[in-house]
């Protein structure tokens, strides 16, 4: 099952401790009933935790047999030079019923003022299947109201308010989606998928600019192996940043009922509980962590959704020079 994640937390785990927490991010004080619920996605959510393979087990779509701990994962140091660009967005996303939730991804900084994260962060599409004409409408949270706390660890990090941000303009459903027979409203948002990256932009420069990136780089040496970095809810309460280590390739060569697009691309790494809140989170290249590597910490991707037919795997965007630099250019300028 193919599950584009970019659902909104009920104030997540990365609030855990409410009153405490919710005045470190600046939100209205958390209601009790709320503790503990879902953080936002990047990936498949509590289904993606069944079926994490067991020792001896045989799985032709599996490079390795698998066991990892919930509370186990590798835990990044914020301070060092590879993650001084991450942290977490926090969008707020009232509901009626929940009028304190927030939506929280993971983000970087691509340049001084400019961030990059996951489309679904900002607005998800399975949500604008009831955005199409004819359809009643929807209000997507204002992301004008959203904060990135950069290096975000233990209820603290260095706050940059968002001035505007956009979706890649790809990732959109046809007009037409919600007259499309199933099978056509799956594919319509697998073909979405390939295009599922965001960029907000900040209110004043990041000190440190921002990391180093790669575009249409396949084929290209270096890219077949990544460390996925992010503040998944199911470690560690999201307290700190996450590391996954993995190999990536392009989808279209994963075999089984997914319908696989040559513009996504999978990083298979052994933690299958870094899923909720890794959503845009930075694939990075020559990963270093002493600071003095040439051409090291590059980014390649950023971290979209799972499939539950394939636990430890994440899928991205291939990032595009065609795609990519307009956006960027576009928001860079204001959001014009």
């Amino acid at each position: 099952m193919h599950i584009v994640c970019g659902v909104i937390a009920l104030i997540a785990v990365v609030l855990w401790g409410a009153d405490t927490r919710a005045s470190v991010l600046g939100l209205p004080d958390v209601d009790p009933p709320a503790m503990g619920a879902r953080i936002a996605l990047t990936l498949s959510g509590p289904a993606e935790n069944d079926g994490t393979p067991k020792p001896g087990k045989k799985d032709s779509r599996l490079a390795q047999n698998i066991v990892v701990d919930p509370q186990e994962a590798s835990s990044g140091n914020p301070a060092l030079v590879r993650l001084t660009w991450v942290g977490a967005l926090v969008i707020p996303n009232p509901t009626p019923k929940a009028p304190n939730a927030i939506t929280v991804c993971t983000a970087e900084f691509i340049t001084s003022t400019v961030l990059l994260t996951a489309a679904h962060c900002l607005q998800d599409l399975p949500e604008a299947l009831n955005d199409a004409p004819g359809a009643p409408a929807h209000q997507w949270p204002d992301i004008k109201k959203a904060v990135f706390y950069r290096q975000y660890q233990n209820d603290s990090g260095v706050p940059f308010k968002i001035v505007c941000g956009l979706p890649n303009p790809k990732w959109a459903l046809p007009s037409n989606v919600t007259s499309m027979k199933g099978a056509d409203q799956r594919a319509a948002m697998n073909n979405a998928s390939q295009h599922d990256y965001a960029m907000p932009l900040v209110d004043s420069p990041n000190p440190s600019g921002g990391m180093p990136y790669a575009l249409d780089w396949k084929g290209k040496n270096g890219t077949t192996f990544a460390v996925r970095v992010g503040y998944p809810g199911a470690i560690l309460d999201a307290a700190i940043v996450q590391q996954v280590p993995g190999y990536v390739f392009f989808a279209d060569v994963v075999p089984g009922p997914y319908q696989a697009m040559s513009n996504e691309v999978v990083q298979w790494g052994p933690s299958v509980d870094a899923t909720e809140g890794m959503s845009g989170g930075a694939w990075i290249v020559n990963f270093d962590t002493s600071g003095k590597a040439s051409n090291a910490n590059i980014l390649i991707a950023v971290s979209s959704f799972s499939n539950t037919n394939f636990p430890g795997a994440s899928f991205a965007a291939y990032l595009k020079a065609e795609e990519f630099n307009p956006l960027l250019s576009s928001v860079s300028n204001g959001c014009k």
